[in-house]
């Protein structure tokens, strides 16, 4: 028969054993997750990385109750890291994510970045370019005037692959709206045509906010133009020329400029946008 003190001891070593060698809490992320670079266009300065999380069958993990952190640093210096809270970022809604971490950029050339889950091992790290002079638009540079249809001049539906267009999104071309130093929001994407099931979500984003800022000129240019001709298709003779490397020089889809009453980028965002980040932008 054990004695009150001997039924101590053992409630004592009871406590003491799973305060300090309880269960573990489960990974964030199953073995043999590993991190994806999903941004193919950052250049010098604050800039936003993209970076996904998937499994060897194809599966895209992540969500916004999987939390992790970001770290980056240039290859040759690993001692220059920045960390910060990496934010899910819906694709699809309640489908597909990822996430985004903005960063000061401050060297070209190649960096690290390691996705660390908020249980389990950290994922096997990525590298990235940063690039002085990136395709698309740098922050602080011009935004190239590129000449933009709008419903003067094509009906909505040769305008378009949006299901659900905002004709308002089709009135001002960027020429004029650059011309009348108007704050401008540009949107690259192709809704019908994408390649990242990204462009008709992001698009949605920006219509959602756009009536909470009636002094900002909204213009949607499709990345693909004679849409309603019979030998229409999604290729390289068909790109809008907005696109191509005598304007803006897109490498991927979708994008959106930000772009102030004096004509200079002072946003630019790839592939997907939480709807606050634009909102937080614009006056």
């Amino acid at each position: 028969m054990r004695t009150p003190r001997a039924i101590g001891v053992i409630v004592a070593l009871f406590i003491l054993t799973a305060a300090c060698g309880g269960a573990a809490e489960p990974p964030t992320f199953p073995e043999g997750a590993f991190a994806i670079r999903a941004s193919s266009d950052i250049g010098l300065g604050n800039e936003r990385l993209l970076l996904g999380v998937g499994d060897a069958a194809g599966t895209r993990l992540g969500s916004p109750e999987e939390a992790v952190t970001i770290a980056v640093h240039p290859e040759d210096d690993p001692d220059a890291v920045q960390t910060t809270q990496g934010l899910w970022t819906w694709i699809v809604e309640g489908a597909i994510g990822l996430y985004r971490a903005t960063f000061d950029f401050d060297l070209p050339g190649i960096w690290v970045a390691t996705v660390t889950p908020e249980t389990g091992p950290d994922l096997e790290p990525v590298l990235f370019s940063v690039a002085e002079d990136p395709f698309a638009p740098a922050l602080g540079e011009a935004a190239p005037a590129a000449p933009t249809p709008t419903l003067d001049d094509l009906p909505i539906e040769e305008l378009t692959t949006d299901p659900d267009p905002d004709p308002a999104f089709y009135e001002t071309s960027l020429p004029d709206a650059l011309a009348a130093g108007d704050p401008t929001v540009l949107v690259f994407s192709t809704p019908a045509y994408c390649q990242t099931a990204a462009c008709g979500p992001l698009l949605d984003h920006v219509k959602a906010i756009a009536p909470d800022h009636p002094g900002v000129t909204f213009i949607h240019v499709e990345v693909y133009t004679g849409l309603t001709d019979p030998d229409f298709a999604p290729d390289a003779e068909h790109l809008a020329p907005a696109v191509g490397p005598e304007w803006y020089n897109l490498p991927s889809e979708p994008w959106v400029f930000v772009i102030d009453e004096n004509g200079t980028v002072t946003g630019r965002f790839e592939g997907v946008m939480d709807p606050a980040e634009l909102d937080a932008m614009l006056p």
